[in-house]
């Protein structure tokens, strides 16, 4: 059975608009007859049609996965609700697309290759899965650099939410994760690769450079280009969108009609537009005297489109593309291609080369008009632009890459020790419950160790009892004197504990059956992380049988490496996960902290460099008590407080700009995220008053547009995204 090579999209020439959806028909368009029975495209928009899919592209297997086939269960998996993924929409779609690639896996036979685009962190779930072990060992996950929406917001006017914090962290942990990512220009590579603030080498070490064929539709392409006449129109044929830089065409190219009055042809917009109040504003750049020299056209066809371009000076100001089919398109048709130089798409190391098969400009409107000047003045023809060839990233020998074989290779399965750290502290009601779930675990080698913090409660005391009494082999009981917290509590039972592993767990929550294998397994073969975090699903008492029949019908998703997304929210882990013992032992739990105790250890294990592995599937179970801090709602304010705890040692730069962390993300960067019910202050002005008046709330509300500027989502070129988010120091 031929093994399936697999394209993830939600665009597809010709049944949808977008550069992805054309660079994936033309991909499997000019594919060899023989291999088109092993591609496949799963598609994430509204259904296609199968039949018409079936005439466009013969022999390759369509699979439609849109936002209604997402499965809360799957065989034995239980996945949070859509409404959970409260990160970020895509996060759901990229645990969709997983959940319909193990679906084509079993229908159709291995996966041999799966690319991604980068955008939307697609990949995110798939690669989860594989580190895993749970699924796709034999296959090449690629992540395809078309451009990320965290580095198109550098670029574009849009507000930034939390969601899109989150999405930059889903995005960055795609490109980590993968096996492969293919650049479609090395140049754009390396503008993504410091975008995210990933280290060279191990980028380097499964970069494939391989730049998409160009096909026209309509004719031959010509040998040379065009020689432009004072008649030959100047064309947009880009989105009119601000990333494309509209404005520097229509400055630019008045500027270049006022000099040049001899100059007869028309200036085309061939473009549309996302929003109609951006495009007037484009509008109401152009003179009155000059508006009669444009012309729009928005809904031109195919044929029409090409028709105009063949013939035109076609101008791309875009200051980012990761590869700009259109230039090569136009270029391809016989136009003259002028280039925004400082666009890296369009730099050294590109097949671009000025005044032989294009011209460029600065990037700003004085020189535009000046280089349209003299295509004019000395009018000649120009080469057409060559497209680079490159073996398919599919067609690589399973050698380059880095994981395709990691299963092959493993070492035969071994159980080290994991001790699963029972904190506990008048929790006895639930602590026989919580160790059930230990012990119905199916990993064969656990300890238990449960540090009780001097509790006080008749029921706890005797629950601790009967265990110390006890003296069961792999049970360790540690009786603390006095009560020290939380976190010591943790720091004690990491001391005391003899595995390899730990996982902490509160004294009321559960842990799947299946979690601490998966965990292990993951770990021993990838050295390079230390944690893996289980989605969590919440319960409340009455729920406990009802749980493992029906799943959670609230839950809670995680990031793992939320660099970003992080400093507003805990998108690390549950306080329950599994990680090597030493790591914990060398990070500690902050002993100073009142709570989000372990929201600051991820933070800081970021910082340190360690990587997380996260499932896609519900793996823990967080209980619901009256008397918990997250869903009391007369605690929100405190933990507010709580959180200034946890940000006022760190501080973050910005350049050379330093300012403390609290100041930089505190209830302050996202619209909103500093209002308080009003009933609720009201009830406990007296007691917060102090922080209600204080300069943190004042100040952060001033940095929140200083951070929309210089964010790694929207940072002037020169910012570069996580060592400005991330050189936090202790």
């Amino acid at each position: 059975m031929n093994r399936l090579r697999v394209f993830v999209t939600r665009e597809i020439y010709p049944f949808t608009a977008g550069g992805i959806g054309r660079v994936v028909a033309n991909m499997l368009t000019t594919q060899p007859p023989a291999d088109g029975s092993r591609m496949a495209v799963l598609y994430l928009g509204e259904p296609l049609d199968p039949a018409r899919f079936a005439l466009t592209y013969p022999g390759v297997l369509l699979l439609n996965a849109p936002a209604a086939g997402y499965l809360e269960r799957d065989g034995a998996s239980s996945y949070p609700p859509v409404k959970c993924y409260t990160t970020s929409p895509l996060h759901a779609e990229s645990v969709r697309a997983m959940q319909a690639l193990k679906h084509m896996e079993r229908e159709h036979g291995p996966i041999e290759y799966i690319e991604f685009p980068d955008w939307g962190g697609a990949a995110f779930a798939t690669c989860q899965e594989k580190k895993l072990g749970v699924a796709f060992a034999d296959a090449v996950i690629a992540v395809r650099l078309h451009t990320a929406d965290s580095l198109l917001s550098r670029y574009e006017l849009r507000v930034i939410d939390a969601s899109s914090i989150a999405l930059y962290d889903l995005e960055r942990k795609a490109l980590m994760d993968c096996d492969r990512i293919v650049a479609q220009l090395a140049p754009v590579a390396e503008v993504m690769r410091e975008f995210f603030d990933i280290d060279p080498q191990p980028w380097a070490e499964k970069l494939h450079v391989h730049a998409p064929p160009v096909l026209l539709d309509h004719g031959p392409s010509p040998a040379r280009s065009i020689t432009p006449q004072l008649d030959t129109p100047i064309v947009f044929s880009s989105k009119i969108q601000h990333c494309k830089r509209p404005d520097v065409f229509v400055r630019g190219v008045c500027g270049f009609l006022r000099a040049n009055p001899g100059y007869t042809g028309r200036v085309i917009f061939l473009a549309h537009a996302f929003s109609s109040d951006y495009a007037e504003r484009m509008r109401a750049l152009i003179p009155e005297d000059l508006k009669y020299r444009f012309t729009y056209v928005s809904d031109a066809s195919q044929l029409e489109r090409h028709q105009i371009i063949q013939r035109s000076v076609c101008v791309f100001p875009t200051v980012f593309e990761a590869f700009c089919l259109a230039a090569y398109e136009a270029s391809l048709s016989g136009a003259v291609c002028v280039l925004n130089a400082g666009n890296p798409a369009f730099g050294e190391g590109t097949p671009w080369k000025d005044g032989e098969n294009c011209c460029k400009f600065d990037g700003f409107t004085d020189d535009l008009a000046n280089v349209l000047g003299k295509i004019f003045a000395a009018p000649r023809a120009y080469d057409v632009v060559a497209i680079p060839e490159a073996r398919r990233p599919y067609e690589l020998p399973a050698a380059q890459s880095p994981t395709a074989t990691a299963a092959a290779t493993a070492a035969a399965p071994e159980y080290p020790l994991v001790s699963v750290l029972v904190t506990h502290c008048n929790l006895g009601r639930y602590l026989r419950e919580t160790l059930d779930s230990v012990v119905a675990s199916d990993y064969p080698n656990l300890e238990i160790v449960v540090v009780d913090d001097a509790s006080t409660e008749d029921v706890s005391l005797a629950v601790i009892e009967s265990l110390d009494r006890a003296k069961a082999d792999g049970l360790t009981v540690v009786r603390r004197s006095h009560n020290a917290g939380l976190s010591a509590a943790r720091n004690l039972a990491a001391k005391v504990a003899k595995g390899q592993y730990v996982i902490p767990l509160d004294a009321d929550d559960l842990i799947h059956p299946s979690f601490i294998s998966v965990a292990v397994r993951a770990l021993e073969r990838h050295a390079k992380y230390d944690f893996v975090v289980p989605t969590a699903g919440y319960f409340v008492d009455a729920d406990i049988t009802r749980l493992m029949v029906e799943g959670c019908r609230d839950s809670i998703v995680f990031v793992g490496d939320a660099r970003a997304s992080g400093l507003l929210k805990n998108r690390f882990s549950t306080a329950t996960m599994l990680t090597r013992r030493a790591v914990l032992v060398d990070l500690k739990y902050n002993e100073e902290l009142t709570a989000y105790e372990d929201w600051d250890l991820y933070q800081r294990a970021v910082i340190q460099g360690k990587r997380f592995l996260v499932t896609n599937d519900i793996n823990f179970y967080y209980r619901h008590r009256p008397d918990s801090m997250n869903h009391n709602p007369q605690k929100a304010l405190q933990e507010k407080l709580l959180w200034h705890d946890v940000l006022r040692m760190r501080s973050l730069k910005i350049g050379a700009i330093e300012i403390p962390g609290y100041v930089a993300v505190m209830g302050a960067v996202l619209p909103g995220a500093a209002e308080v019910d009003s009933e609720r202050v009201a009830r406990l002005e007296a007691e917060l008053d102090a922080y209600r008046r204080s300069e943190v709330v004042f100040a952060s509300l001033r940095v929140a547009h200083f951070l929309q500027a210089r964010a790694p989502w929207a940072l002037n070129a020169g910012r570069r995204v996580a060592r400005a988010m991330w050189q936090l120091v202790r």
